[in-house]
Order: C-alpha cells, then sequence, then structure tokens
C-alpha cells in the first residue's frame, strides 16, 4: 500500500502540514508506504517517517502558475511515482491543498485515486493585491480540479457544507472526517517535533501576579477574518471588572499594535513551542477565539482536551467542535459578558460541563480520525476512464465570425478545455467541395477570441489549410478518424446537414450535437430572423439522424423529443441531457452570500436581457409600477441591461417610457464583463422574466455572485432554480411579481437563506462540461439495425446501388476492397466499368490517369476524379499535390497496356518510397512492363483478373 502525501509545506508547526504529518505517522504504523511530496520540507523530520521525498524545482514565475507548475513537474516525472505500465492497484494520492489541486487530474490519468484533505478557502474579501489574485485562484483550480478527485474529506461539515460540496459537485464522494485533538495531551507520538525543531516563545512580561489570564486562540492578524482587534471590546470589559487581567497572544511585540489603553494588558507570547503552547493553556484560566472564519479551530479543540474553558463566536465549523452549546458566542459583547460569568465561576463548570468534556475527548481523538483514513484509503481502487475519443468539432460558424454569442460563448470555451483531455480538431463546411475542410490562421484566429482553443497547443499540432487553397479533412486519412466523433456544436442549416452527416460518415465518424433550443419551432412569433425561424423544424428532424444528441438542459431535451414525436419520427439519436455550465470566467464566484439591503438602502434589482419580446420586459415593467402603487414605502432601483433587438423598437420605446415615469428604472444598454460584474455586485437581487429558454444563463450568473434570482416557474428556468438560490413566480401575473420583490426586500431572513444557497450550490465548470460530454461519448453504444437481405446474395458484399455482372473478378475485388479498405486510390490507365464503380464505392477517394491531350482535362465520374492527360505529366503533379496534402496513396491499380518507360518512370517513387500500399495489375499486362517495375516472381495475392503485390517494392539490383 503506497500514500503520496503532497502539500506545498511540510514543516510540522503550521496547521495542515502537522495534520498530514499525524496521518502519515499513523498510516505507516498501519503498513502503508509513505511518499511525501512538497515544494519546502523539513527533511530531518520527514525521514523520520520515510526516505521517499520529493522537491520540485523552484518556480521563478508568478505565484498564482505555481499550481498548474507543479501538475507539468509531475506529469514529467511520473517514472517517481507510478511508472507507466505498473499497476495502480493500492497507490493513494492524498493532497493537501494548493498548489495540488492541478494535480488531481495527473494522477486520475495514471489510475491513481486522490484523496482531496478540505480545510478549507478562507475568507478573502477583506484582502487585496496579490493575496487576494493568490485565493481567488485557489478557489478556482478548486472548482476546476475537485470534480476529479475520488473523495474529499472536509475536516468539518461546515466546510463540506459550504466549500466541499459546491467546488466538487454531487458526483464526488464526500467524506466528513474531523481532526484529532489530543496531540498536546499524548495521544499520539510527538517524537516528530520534540527533537530541537521547535520555535523558542517569547513569553517577556507573561506575569500572572493575582489576576486572571486569559489566551487569545489561533495566529494574531488584524483586519481580516481573525478579526484579532475583536479582542479590545473584551479586554476593556473584563479588565474593568479584573484590573489585574492580562491577555497572551500569539505576536511578536514587534507584530503587536495595540491601542493606548491596552498596551500591558495584552501581552505577546512570541511563537511557543507545543510544549510551551500546552503549558499556557493549561495555566489560563479562559481560551477566547474572536475569528469570524473557521473551517475546524484546532486551538479551541486543543484547549479543551486540556479540559479548559473556551468561549468563541457562532460561526463556521464552531458549532460542531465546542464541547458545550453554552460557549457559543452571539457577538463580541456576549462574549465579553459570558467570559465574566466564566472567571466568576457561574458558567462552564459542574457535572454537565466535566461530562461535555469527557465526551469531546472521547470523540476528537487522532486514533478514531487516523483509523477513518486507513478504512477509507482500504476501499479505493485504481481510477478506471473510459478512452478519450477522438474528436472532430464542426465550428463554422466561430471560424469565420468573431461575435461571442450565446452558442458562439459555448463553443468556445468547451473546445478550449476539450484540449485538455486529448487533440481535438476543428473543421469547417466547405459548401463547394461539399467536404469538411481544415480551417486557415486566420479561422484559428477567430475561434481562439473570447477564450477559445489555442491554435497552437503545446500537445499536438493543429493541421491548417493554406491560405488560398482548401485542405480536406479526409486527406488526413480517415483510418485516424475511424471510430471518433464529429461534434455539431453549433446549429447546423439542414440544406447542409445530410451532406455534413454523410461526409462525416464516409470517414468513419459518429455524429453528435448539441441541441440548444426549440424556440424557433414552439414559438416562432419569438425569433425575428426568418433564416433561422424557417431552418429549425428541418434542422430539428436532421438531428434525429445523428448518433448521439446532448441537450444543454432537460427541458430542451424534453422539447426535442415532443417535436419528433408530433412529427411521427423515430430517431437513430439517442438523446441524454449535458447540462451546460454555469461557470463565468471572466468574474470570480462569490464565496459569501449577499447582504439584505439595510435599513433605508434602496433594493437594487438588476435584469440582464437582451429587449426581445420573449424576455418579458413588458411584465418586469409592470410589476415595478405595481411595486411602487402597493408598496410605497420601499425604495427601489431597477436596473436594465441587454442590447436591442432587431424587430423589437416597441420594448425600447417601452424601457424608455418607464424611465421617464420613474427615474429608478434605468436601462445601461451592452455592457463591458467588468461593469456587468459591478452591477452584480451592487445588486440585492436578479429578476429574469422569460417565458423560455434553452438554458437561462442569467439566472446562473445571479447566482455565481450569490444574488438571490426571481424566475419564472415553468420550463429550465424552474429546473434551475429547483437547487436553491431562486425564488419561481408565474411571470405572466406582475403582481405575484411585484409581491415576490417585495417579500425579499421586507424579510431579510429569508433573504439571507436564498444567499446561502446560492454560495452553497453547485456550479458546473466548463472543463467538467467538457468530461461529462466525453464521458457520454466515450461510453455510447452504437444502435445496431438488422439491414433488410439482398434479394441477390452478391449484394451482401457489393452495394445494391452497383450493377452486378458476369465476371468473378468483382466479387473478389469487393472482398478485398471489404478486408482492405483504401484511403487513396490511383487507377492508371483505362478499366471496366464494375472495377472503377466498385473501387470508387469503396475507396474514401480515388484519382484516375487515362492518357489524354495536353489540356489536362479534370472531370468527376462517380466517386472517382478522372485526369485525361499525357501519364508522364499528370501523374507526377498529381502525387506531388497528394504528398503536399499529406494524403498517402495505398492502392495502385495498373491497366494492362503495352509497355510505357514514361509510366514507369512516374510511377517508381511511389512504388519504392516510404509509404505501404498494394499495387493490382490486371492480367495481360507485358512482361516488358512486368520487369521493368520489378515486380517479385509471385504475387502477395491472386484474384480473378488480376494480381497483387506489396510496395516499396525493392529497387532492381538493390541489396534485398
Amino acid at each position: 500500500m503506497h500514500l503520496i502525501i503532497c502539500n506545498e509545506r511540510l514543516l510540522f508547526r503550521f496547521g495542515v502540514d502537522r495534520v498530514l504529518l499525524l496521518l502519515a505517522q499513523g498510516l505507516k504504523a498501519s503498513g502503508w508506504h509513505i511518499t511525501f511530496v512538497a515544494q519546502r520540507a523539513n527533511h530531518d523530520v520527514l525521514r523520520r517517517i520515510t526516505d521517499d521525498i520529493h522537491t520540485p524545482p523552484e518556480h521563478l514565475g508568478a505565484y498564482t502558475d505555481l499550481d498548474q507548475v507543479t501538475a507539468e513537474w509531475l506529469r514529467d516525472n511520473r517514472h517517481l511515482f507510478s511508472p507507466a505500465g505498473s499497476d495502480p492497484s493500492g497507490t493513494v494520492a492524498l493532497i493537501g491543498g494548493w498548489p495540488f489541486y492541478a494535480s488531481i487530474a495527473v494522477f486520475r490519468q495514471w489510475g491513481v485515486p486522490t484523496v482531496a484533505l478540505d480545510c478549507g478557502g478562507v475568507p478573502y474579501e477583506d484582502m487585496k493585491g496579490p493575496a487576494r489574485m493568490v485565493q481567488e485562484r485557489l478557489r478556482a483550480q478548486r472548482r476546476e480540479y475537485l470534480p476529479e478527485a475520488r473523495v474529499v474529506t472536509p475536516i468539518s461539515h461546515f466546510v463540506s457544507r459550504s466549500q466541499s460540496l459546491p467546488d466538487a459537485g454531487p458526483e464526488v464522494e464526500i467524506a466528513m472526517i474531523h481532526l484529532g485533538a489530543d496531540h498536546l495531551a499524548g495521544g499520539v507520538d510527538q517524537s516528530l517535533w520534540l527533537h530541537g525543531h521547535q520555535v523558542a516563545g517569547d513569553q517577556a512580561g507573561a506575569d500572572p501576579a493575582d489576576g486572571p489570564m486569559i489566551i487569545n486562540l489561533g495566529r494574531w492578524e488584524t483586519g481580516n477574518y481573525k478579526n484579532s482587534e475583536g479582542l479590545y471590546p473584551i479586554a476593556r470589559q473584563i479588565i474593568a471588572v479584573h484590573p489585574k487581567a492580562r491577555f497572551s497572544v500569539l505576536a511578536t511585540a514587534d507584530e503587536l499594535k495595540l491601542p493606548a489603553d491596552l498596551v500591558g494588558y495584552i501581552l505577546p507570547l512570541g511563537h511557543p513551542s507545543d510544549a510551551e503552547l500546552s503549558a499556557l493553556m493549561a495555566n489560563a484560566q479562559l481560551g477566547l477565539s474572536v475569528s469570524h472564519w473557521e473551517g475546524f479551530n484546532l486551538p479551541l479543540a486543543e484547549m479543551q482536551q486540556l479540559r479548559k474553558p473556551v468561549l468563541v463566536l457562532n460561526i463556521g465549523a464552531h458549532p460542531e467542535v465546542v464541547a458545550d452549546a453554552r460557549q457559543l458566542c452571539a457577538d463580541e459583547h456576549d462574549m465579553a459578558a459570558k467570559a465574566l460569568r466564566v472567571l466568576a465561576g457561574d458558567l462552564l463548570t459542574g457535572p454537565e460541563w466535566e461530562a461535555n468534556l469527557d465526551n469531546f475527548q472521547q470523540t476528537f481523538t487522532w486514533k478514531r480520525t487516523i483509523k477513518a483514513y486507513a478504512d477509507l484509503l482500504a476501499t479505493l481502487n485504481p481510477i478506471q476512464e473510459l478512452p478519450v475519443p477522438k474528436l472532430v468539432i464542426d465550428t463554422s460558424a466561430c471560424l469565420r465570425d468573431t461575435a461571442n454569442t450565446g452558442v458562439a460563448r459555448v463553443v468556445r470555451s468547451l473546445t478550449r478545455k476539450l484540449q485538455d483531455f486529448g487533440e481535438p480538431l476543428f473543421v469547417t463546411w466547405d459548401e463547394t467541395l461539399r467536404e469538411y475542410v481544415l480551417p486557415t490562421e486566420g479561422e484559428y484566429h477567430n475561434l481562439a477570441l473570447y477564450g477559445g482553443p489555442k491554435p497552437d497547443p503545446q500537445h499536438y499540432v493543429l493541421p491548417r489549410s493554406p491560405a488560398h487553397r482548401r485542405q480536406t479533412l479526409s486527406s488526413l486519412g480517415g483510418r485516424a478518424l475511424r471510430g471518433g466523433w464529429l461534434l455539431q456544436s453549433e446549429i447546423v442549416f439542414e440544406r447542409q446537414g445530410p451532406a455534413r452527416r454523410a461526409a462525416a460518415r464516409q470517414l468513419g465518424l459518429n455524429v453528435a450535437a448539441i441541441f440548444y433550443d426549440a424556440i424557433p419551432v414552439t414559438h416562432p412569433e419569438w425569433v425575428a430572423d426568418t433564416a433561422i425561424r424557417d431552418n429549425h423544424a428541418a434542422y430539428m428532424r436532421g438531428l434525429a439522424e445523428t448518433d448521439r444528441v446532448l441537450p444543454i438542459s432537460p427541458d430542451a431535451g424534453k422539447q426535442l423529443q415532443a417535436f419528433w414525436e408530433r412529427e411521427g419520427i423515430n430517431p437513430h439519436a439517442h438523446v441524454k441531457t449535458c447540462w451546460i455550465p454555469g461557470e463565468l470566467t471572466a468574474s470570480v464566484r462569490a464565496t459569501t452570500p449577499a447582504a439584505a439591503p439595510d435599513a433605508g438602502e434602496p433594493l437594487r434589482i438588476l435584469c440582464v436581457s437582451t429587449l426581445e419580446p420573449r424576455k418579458n420586459h413588458k411584465v418586469l415593467l409592470e410589476a415595478v409600477s405595481r411595486l411602487a402603487r402597493d408598496y410605497p414605502q420601499l425604495d427601489w432601483q431597477l436596473d436594465l441591461i441587454g442590447n436591442r433587438y432587431a424587430g423589437a423598437d416597441h420594448i425600447v420605446d417601452a424601457v424608455r417610457a418607464a424611465n421617464a415615469a420613474d427615474p429608478r428604472i434605468v436601462w445601461h444598454g451592452v455592457v463591458d464583463d467588468a461593469t456587468l460584474n459591478d452591477y452584480y455586485a451592487k445588486a440585492h437581487v436578479s429578476v429574469y422574466a422569460s417565458l423560455v429558454e434553452g438554458y437561462g444563463m442569467p439566472i446562473v450568473e445571479s447566482l455565481w455572485h450569490a444574488r438571490p434570482c426571481i424566475c419564472h416557474n415553468g420550463g429550465v428556468m424552474a429546473e434551475l432554480a429547483a437547487e436553491g438560490g431562486c425564488r419561481t413566480v408565474d411571470m405572466t401575473d406582475p403582481d405575484a411579481l411585484a409581491r415576490q420583490i417585495y417579500a425579499l426586500a421586507s424579510e431579510p431572513q429569508a433573504y439571507l437563506k436564498l444567499a446561502s444557497e446560492a454560495v452553497a450550490r453547485p456550479i458546473l465548470t466548463w472543463r467538467s462540461y467538457a468530461r461529462a460530454m466525453l464521458r457520454q461519448l466515450a461510453s455510447h453504444t452504437l444502435r445496431t439495425v438488422a439491414k433488410p437481405l439482398p434479394r441477390q446474395w452478391q449484394h451482401l458484399l457489393i452495394d445494391p446501388q452497383l450493377q452486378l455482372v458476369d465476371e468473378p473478378g468483382q466479387l473478389a475485388l469487393a472482398c478485398l476492397l471489404h478486408q482492405r479498405p483504401a484511403q487513396c486510390a490511383l487507377l492508371l490507365g483505362e478499366h471496366p466499368q464494375w472495377v472503377t464503380d466498385l473501387i470508387g464505392h469503396h475507396a474514401l477517394r480515388a484519382w484516375q490517369v487515362a492518357d489524354g491531350t495536353l489540356l489536362g482535362d479534370v472531370s468527376r465520374q462517380g466517386a472517382i476524379s478522372r485526369i485525361e492527360a499525357p501519364v508522364d505529366a499528370a501523374l507526377p503533379l498529381l502525387l506531388a499535390e497528394l504528398r503536399d496534402n499529406e494524403i498517402t496513396v495505398d492502392l495502385v491499380v495498373l491497366a494492362a497496356e503495352p509497355y510505357n518507360p514514361a509510366l514507369r518512370e512516374a510511377l517508381s517513387p511511389l512504388l519504392t518510397g516510404q509509404a505501404e500500399g498494394l499495387l493490382l495489375i490486371a492480367q495481360g499486362l507485358s512482361a516488358e512492363t512486368t520487369l521493368a517495375l520489378g515486380l517479385p516472381p509471385e504475387a502477395a495475392i491472386e484474384l480473378p483478373g488480376l494480381r497483387g503485390y506489396h510496395y516499396p517494392l525493392v529497387k532492381p539490383g538493390a541489396d534485398k
């Protein structure tokens, strides 16, 4: 059993470091071999557990890049941890957090399950500059990669509820395991840190005298969630009763900047050793923790293990860690009052308190914590990921258009993340060639806008069309694509649909499509663009002929299937919802609930919607008008953000009229991302009045910013609202909407509940969307439909569209082409019609060169491109063009014609080069030609009328 423990620091005195080392110590005793990975570590301490210690090289770039850089280092050094080809059974990775979040994906690729210890991310709203940037990056990495962990182990129910579940999502196992707290009281072997590695404390001035000694728990930090300055009013109230009281804090004298009246009362302890800190706690009459956020609060637990009274604020994990509910305080004033009662012997004393301490001491032990981890780790098996399918993505519109519409945003964000999992190709449809073609450099630039895919990813090369000549997808070779998927990521004009699907299937690709909505069919009156409106029904019919449809919401899928049922369509396609994400890459997700408006503060209402009929601004404007009429005591402001819509000038006029009647209604038009984020930050509540959507992105945008949203009680809006943070209402009823707005403004507790739900609910990321889509495609089971039997048995091999001839070679050649499909066939000379028909049907592409005039006429005969020109002129040019397009000729069929030295010269580079293929020679070819080509005496295969030889051939006179 092999446990790989990863953390930025392993210096044993810090909270997470200590936890990981205690776990390592205990799990080693249970039989696990330990490997440590850390950027900074005390090797002397770690070697008491293992010699298997790895330190990534120092990162000299931006600290915010360290998580990704660490993952790249880990990937490059796989041989140190889980060599390729080795069985990952019994190997588990345990990460302590940053900078190892991206490493979860690396371990997963190796088949190694990851357990993510989750101590929670600290609040950072009051942070500024680099410190805030780091915290924002950390939270983003958590959301990106925790969904790929095997298990997340939060250290409290509070962390589980507020961070683990929102960040990891519902598909990841969450196993809450409380920390032990008896390490200072002899519950574990302390030899790791009792060998000269402790830092001595600075206890100058810590004279117990004859007044109470009170210890402030945790690091001394002001201006952030640690709230150390909250001790000041408490100290003043205690000193008023106990003038000789002293307060010890974990800070040096230089770190302590005190109000003048508290100098001499609040004393710096420096940074004491464990033994010194344990003695200080044991000698104190009371411990206080004024922190506004704690994921566990180990000092609280440590002091309770020493059976000392502690008071804490009623926040975070405190309710589940305190031994007695009476330790919880509403605020600093309440804490001061309770502290005086404790010092007077009236609180946290007596049999009930002692019994509660007994229960705590028996529960919060490292023995129990280590056993919980050992039991969990023993259940973990290797990760068995489905292989990433080969993916070709039709991004025709985004390649040519720089606009970033809703669909374009999905396409660009999705394809960027798909590059992290594999090597997707991007194509556009060429209606002239009636083939998929590769993008040009300029088109890749368009696709890459707004966070789209990288044109030059590090791990593979994206093929390109030259600026003035299109290279077809088929030129890359169908064997590499066969069994993969063409993903139609955009809405397709169905007049091209059959040809696009046929082109994909000719290359052996399955066809999948993202389906956005049925609005142009279900509500055509709300779609001004006639081209979209007139195409959509045909497009939805065409989707039935794909292999898989991925609706962006359950409601969209229901609308599609209901349409098929009405149309009497029996679909070939399999339909399964693949929710699109609500992640806003241009904005950091809020981590604390929004606050209800203060007394006298106007309620800020935000509506983000294009000014089009289905967005239902009419009802919203009527609702705020009735809000003003029925609830005059409520002040409010309505901010409208969104572009005008073609053909809907009457809505713009209505908004302007409403503004003229009530200046509290303001339309801001189109704004950039930064401005939009500012409006969300100012808002108290959002209203999304739309009656029909495929998804409803503004609802999730509001929740992303921790702002409750009022939305429609039907369709996808109701589906989104069901997970929390929303109130639903009949959006055709302005009175009902007005009542709901007023209720949120006048009920602070109900508002806080919704805002808290918005923070706590999981919101899918683009990476998780890409993973979910790939899982669907990789697990797809092809539907087999029994083909009707042909009347003539020969058509079991020969397509019924081809005419049968009384020629045994036809059936033999059909068998050969079934067994050995050709990617590119080259026919030289004139052949029977059945030969050209068969090869044209089976080969992905086929060319025929026959002697003709110097004009070099090119014609299309069925599936074969025919060039009539002198062979010595046409063949070298054709072969050079195919070579430039990286098309390999793997079948050559040579007619029985008189000896032609020019043909031999032109054909020789192909037959003696590097590419492998099959040369078929028609019987009757002159002995002179056979000798000149250097054919071996025995053919590789004999067919009626044809002999087959493998090439490359050995050049005449060359050593074999």
